[in-house]
């Protein structure tokens, strides 16, 4: 009896397997200790000791302060929800944009595909463990990963001398400084969008070309779809981005707390943090998956 061959859709699941393999392992073996520890931190009092953290039961206190008694948390909590919404929405529509730009072929694309994704590098582990003690990184770790990490001051004393007003000069740093926020925080989608729009098959546009159909009508009508689950993606990257930004209010909040060994609380306020997270891509999931397009018809 011929043994049957694996189905091109199980190898794939193999394959996607292995590729989040290292993620489990690490996960598992350095982060799953920590993470079970703060949760029972939320519900205990902490105490440091010679002999190391003791903990004692005290149920879920931490919790109740933080919804009825700190009178900041929830405010803050509030302010990152509502202002997380524009700011994903100005992310992908940049990224899309870019995305498209720079798939298209021009001399120095590789170049500008690069800049584009220096953020992304500076941004990570290695990059900041090298600049620690820099005042960029400090910049970095402070909060604004952005804007703070080119800060225009220079530029803005310099217009400030040659006698432009300092209303203008505001207006204009205000600018330049979100425009390279934008930048810094859309490295990573646009190279999803840019590695998504190359494998859509070239013959699509050719028969929507032979069809009669515009370069607008294509994008529309093939690449926006086809990019749906890319769009999805960079979605949900963006909104866990934002949330963990540690120079939005709800992160310093926190981490207030832990900076004053006060981890009973913060590890609770960390806990809301994360489910308030979880449920809001998990909605966010939901409404989009029916949406997501993988053929055109």
């Amino acid at each position: 009896m011929r043994k049957r061959r694996p189905s091109l859709e199980r190898k794939r699941r193999v394959a996607g397997f292995f590729f989040v393999l290292p993620w489990i392992i690490g996960f598992v073996g350095m982060f799953m200790r920590s993470l079970i520890e703060s949760l029972i931190y939320s519900v205990s009092t902490t105490t440091i000791t010679s002999n190391g953290m003791q903990t004692v039961y005290k149920g879920f206190g931490s919790y109740n302060r933080a919804f009825f008694i700190d009178t900041n948390f929830v405010r803050f909590l509030t302010d990152e929800i509502t202002g997380m919404l524009p700011q994903v929405l100005i992310i992908l529509a940049f990224s899309l944009l870019m995305g498209v730009i720079l798939s298209g072929s021009f001399k120095g694309r590789t170049f500008v595909r690069s800049v584009f994704f220096l953020p992304v590098i500076c941004g990570s582990g290695l990059i900041l463990s090298i600049m620690n003690g820099d005042a960029m990184s400090s910049a970095i770790m402070s909060g604004s990963r952005s804007a703070m990490l080119f800060q225009t001051s220079g530029i803005d004393q310099f217009l400030l001398k040659m006698g432009v007003g300092s209303d203008l000069v505001n207006t204009m740093m205000g600018i330049v400084n979100g425009i390279f926020d934008l930048t810094w925080k859309s490295g990573l989608q646009i190279l999803l969008f840019i590695s998504g729009i190359m494998s859509i098959s070239p013959a699509l546009y050719e028969a929507a070309k032979i069809e009669g159909a515009t370069a607008w009508e294509s994008f529309w009508k093939i690449t926006f779809p086809m990019l749906s689950p890319i769009l999805v993606l960079n979605a949900v990257y963006s909104i866990i981005d934002r949330f963990t930004d540690y120079g939005n209010k709800v992160m310093q909040h926190i981490l207030s707390f832990a900076k004053g060994f006060d981890f009973s609380y913060s590890s609770a306020l960390a806990w809301i943090y994360f489910l308030v997270m979880g449920i809001l891509v998990s909605i966010f999931y939901i409404i989009v998956n029916k949406r997501i397009v993988y053929t055109v018809e």
